[in-house]
């Protein structure tokens, strides 16, 4: 149950990084925090692209994409990583998420900032989300957020520097976020002026 602020995260001004892990198109968030203003700034997001390519490279590219543009370029102080569940009815590739957190936390060690998870059910409680009659989360989600962030409708792909389609992973991301603040803190958000694939150009991929 999280009641309580982490002792590490630094209460005037901290900067979270929220994550949507997948090693097809990994969503980031970066909110700026004050613990004791009660204000979060929604810094940055994005949607960062995967290769077909092995999982080893992929699980490569994620620790650096941690250790080198989220620790040095935006100054992270603090991972928070939607968790995963294993079906027990789908076994095909069930390692492959659980590998890429674990690519994740080693990361995070490496620089020296803690790495936690907050499940996809509390954030979308939070914010209000409800599947569809089909089952569905990512348009309501998709539509939450839109309430707080205007996201466009294509994204400049850190792959091929060509637009395509906005991916479901960067309002996860988002709300994953919105979703662990407000159970946090329920701080005030502002999310204008946020900087959308600030990562292309610095974090490509090398095909």
């Amino acid at each position: 149950m999280l009641n309580e602020i982490p002792q590490d995260i630094q209460l005037k001004e901290s900067n979270l990084l929220f994550l949507d892990i997948s090693s097809s198109c990994t969503g980031y968030s970066i909110f700026q925090v004050n613990f004791e203003t009660k204000k979060a700034v929604l810094r940055s997001c994005g949607a960062i692209w995967l290769p077909d390519v092995s999982h080893q490279k992929k699980y490569a590219y994620l620790y650096n994409a941690i250790t080198v543009y989220f620790n040095i370029i935006e100054k992270v102080d603090f991972i928070v990583a939607e968790s995963y569940a294993i079906n027990k009815d789908r076994m095909m590739g069930v390692m492959v998420t659980p590998e890429a957190h674990g690519a994740c936390k080693a990361a995070a060690e490496e620089c020296g900032m803690s790495f936690i998870t907050f499940t996809p059910q509390s954030w979308r409680k939070e914010l209000g989300v409800k599947k569809t009659i089909t089952g569905d989360y990512k348009q309501p989600c998709k539509e939450k957020v839109l309430e707080y962030v205007q996201i466009p409708e294509k994204l400049v792909s850190n792959i091929t520097h060509n637009e395509r389609q906005t991916p479901s992973d960067i309002y996860d991301a988002i709300g994953l976020g919105i979703g662990f603040l407000k159970r946090l803190i329920n701080p005030v958000f502002i999310c204008s002026g946020t900087k959308i694939q600030g990562h292309v150009g610095v974090l490509d991929v090398e095909t």
